[in-house]
């Protein structure tokens, strides 16, 4: 019998999160992070899967779909929503978790890592990269800069509108770009379709995810704030990467060096997996999480101490 998924909030940093959670509370935290535009729906499939090996958390991130949040720009730099993955930490009970991320969360969760890396056992992330590692592929790549081109578009003013028009038109397609038939995917049903729906309906909810774009370090002045030395960018816990390699939005330079800012580092690769690679190829996403997770020994064997 399937484990059943059950919801929670909690008010974190004045804000109320919702997040979803299956398996026993005893069991090894798994906590995962989503992108845009999804919400916590992402992992429902790796909910299920793992939750016989762990307690596995899914929250909607800082002002998406149930969770809330601020109304101004500034309240969605990263580091709000990492101060937000160390409440909700606490708020669990837990010192340490494995973290796992996709799209911003990867983003977030790299953040996390780099701001606490006592409170890891292992950082997971799904088709996301190092924001260095992103800032470089800008730089450098004319092909990472065209598949990166909606990024110009979500920081103009009137996105919110044209994303939402002709009930989420752009937002369906995103979702649905590597449909040949023009067709959505399989994986992509009425049900999931129905609830990314509710979801983008929700006030603030599209708004906030356009904010993640439009309050970033790495896309936007940065206020005069100083530019950390590479040293201070290295995430120095044990971190699996899982790469669908048909992703059109980051393409494969963005795991390129990874070295450089990873201590201890893997990848493994899905060739047939696209950016949504979570609702393509759950179960070989899951395999890979729950063998990294087999790997990593007892808690107190998996921090990675600084030079």
């Amino acid at each position: 019998m399937p484990f059943e998924i059950e919801h929670h909030y909690a008010t974190l940093n004045g804000y109320r999160m919702h997040y979803a959670s299956c398996g026993s509370p005893d069991r090894p935290l798994l906590l995962c992070l989503h992108g845009f535009p999804e919400s916590w729906h992402c992992w429902e499939g790796v909910l299920q899967t793992l939750a016989e090996r762990f307690h596995v958390v899914a929250p909607d991130t800082r002002g998406i779909n149930e969770s809330e949040g601020p109304g101004e720009l500034q309240g969605y730099r990263v580091r709000n929503m990492v101060s937000d993955v160390a409440a909700l930490l606490d708020h669990l009970g837990q010192q340490q978790c494995i973290l796992a991320g996709h799209d911003w969360g990867g983003a977030i969760a790299c953040a996390f890592a780099i701001a606490h890396p006592e409170r890891l056992r292992g950082l997971v992330i799904v088709n996301s990269t190092h924001s260095a590692i992103f800032a470089r592929e800008l730089r450098r790549s004319a092909a990472q800069r065209e598949a990166s081109a909606y990024i110009q578009f979500f920081l103009q003013d009137d996105t919110e509108a044209s994303v939402c028009a002709d009930d989420h038109a752009y937002l369906r397609a995103m979702l649905a770009q590597n449909s040949q038939t023009g067709a959505p995917p399989a994986w992509f049903d009425e049900t999931l379709q129905e609830a990314y729906r509710r979801a983008w309906s929700r006030p603030g909810s599209v708004r906030a995810g356009l904010s993640y774009y439009r309050a970033s370090q790495y896309l936007t002045p940065s206020d005069g704030a100083a530019v950390p030395d590479e040293a201070a960018l290295v995430v120095r816990v044990p971190t699996l990467f899982v790469w669908g390699e048909r992703d059109g939005f980051l393409l494969t330079g963005c795991i390129d060096g990874l070295d450089q800012y990873f201590t201890n580092v893997q990848v493994e690769r899905i060739p047939e997996g696209s950016h949504w690679v979570i609702h393509e190829h759950g179960e070989s996403v899951s395999r890979h999480i729950a063998h990294f997770a087999a790997r990593l020994g007892t808690p107190e064997q998996t921090h990675v101490p600084a030079d």
